[in-house]
């Protein structure tokens, strides 16, 4: 007999499993809150910046997590970071671990995410299926981002 099967059809729910690396209580949403994650190089600075750009257009401020110290563990000021803020922006490009481990804490607590990338190859085949805006790393390139992006925040925030 499994009991597991026998309590569900009883409607006896198992509590929901609660994370052991980091604490995942989120705060209130931050409607004026962009989270970025991506690599921290300086080959991705104008990327940054082209997003700040963006957010300030839409009356909206971005964060990356080597923007804030809060907590005792970088990984917690990650997850806070990703939770309170109304939409999360995962550059893909290089396939950084860091980033894709953020995209998935994202994507499984229901954030809004917007995937981003230099290199259709970056995107794994996992989130091949998800739209992502496609960009080249060039001055033309990051102009061509802005625009994409400014308008998905659009939609995704009802900001215009």
């Amino acid at each position: 007999m499994d009991l597991y099967r026998v309590l569900l059809k009883s409607g006896i729910k198992p509590p929901p499993r609660e994370p052991t690396v980091f604490q995942l209580a989120p705060p209130p949403i931050d409607e004026h809150l962009i989270s970025v994650m991506m690599p921290f190089a300086a080959n991705f600075a104008g990327v940054y910046t082209a997003i700040q750009g963006v957010a300030a257009e839409l009356g909206m401020t971005c964060q990356r997590a080597d923007d804030i110290w809060i907590h005792t563990h970088i990984i917690q000021d990650v997850v806070s970071l990703i939770s309170k803020a109304k939409v999360v922006i995962c550059d893909l490009s290089g396939r950084n671990p860091n980033v894709f481990y953020e995209a998935g804490i994202a994507h499984a607590i229901g954030a809004e995410v917007i995937l981003i990338s230099q290199h259709q190859t970056d995107v794994p085949f996992d989130l091949q299926h998800i739209r992502y805006i496609n960009y080249l790393p060039n001055a033309e390139g990051i102009v061509a981002l802005a625009a994409n992006l400014k308008r998905r925040l659009q939609t995704v925030t009802g900001r215009s």
